[in-house]
């Protein structure tokens, strides 16, 4: 199975590209990972909210596939993101490649387990990051000035694709989509190095 991440500073507007990708893609053809987070989610996101002693259970389990932490919150993906992947694959006989949101410092929990994994950074100028940070008044004034420094942490990937962000959203989500096509087009189906079988958990 082939993996796509999408990364980039917060604020650099990777929720609002995959809102509008999941209404153009079929989940057959492209399967999006819910993430868990240990903050409630804003009207852009579709992840599990968990407190943080949930978390830590979960993550002391084996329940994780990759788990980080930003401005005091823990995330993660499960396992059972990727079981879900593998089983509609089965289901319909084609590749269905599985795309997470993820922090840069989790991409090489990834590589480590998967032959194939691309990832896309998201990013935009300093000016529209100060500016989309602002509007979406989810941080402080320290807190946005902390994103603000991060926003130019370095990426080390494999197979690292820039994506600029900086666009009005009508024109920067057309061509998210197209690449997103394009990486479609061109993934391979790849078995993972590593996969450590757990059972199936309902939510």
């Amino acid at each position: 199975m082939s993996i796509i991440l999408i990364t980039g500073p917060s604020g650099s507007g990777k929720d609002t590209l995959l809102r509008h990708a999941r209404s153009h893609f079929p989940p057959e053809h492209l399967a999006f990972a819910r993430r868990y987070i240990t903050r409630p989610p804003d009207t852009n996101e579709d992840n599990f909210f968990v407190d943080d002693r949930a978390f830590a259970c979960l993550q002391q389990s084996g329940f994780f596939l990759s788990t980080w932490q930003a401005h005091g919150n823990c995330y993660g993906i499960s396992w059972h993101e990727y079981e879900k992947t593998t089983v509609l694959q089965e289901q319909n006989q084609q590749q269905t490649p599985l795309l997470c949101s993820v922090s840069r410092t989790a991409i090489a929990d990834f590589e480590r387990r998967f032959d194939r994994v691309i990832t896309v950074l998201v990013s935009v100028s300093p000016v529209i990051l100060a500016q989309r940070l602002s509007a979406r008044a989810r941080e402080s004034e320290a807190e946005a000035a902390t994103r603000l420094q991060r926003a130019d942490l370095p990426v080390q990937a494999r197979e690292l694709i820039r994506f600029d962000n900086s666009a009005p959203l009508a024109e920067s989500s057309g061509r998210f989509t197209m690449l997103l096509e394009q990486l479609l087009n061109n993934t391979q189906i790849r078995h993972p190095r590593h996969i450590r079988p757990i059972r199936p958990i309902r939510h």
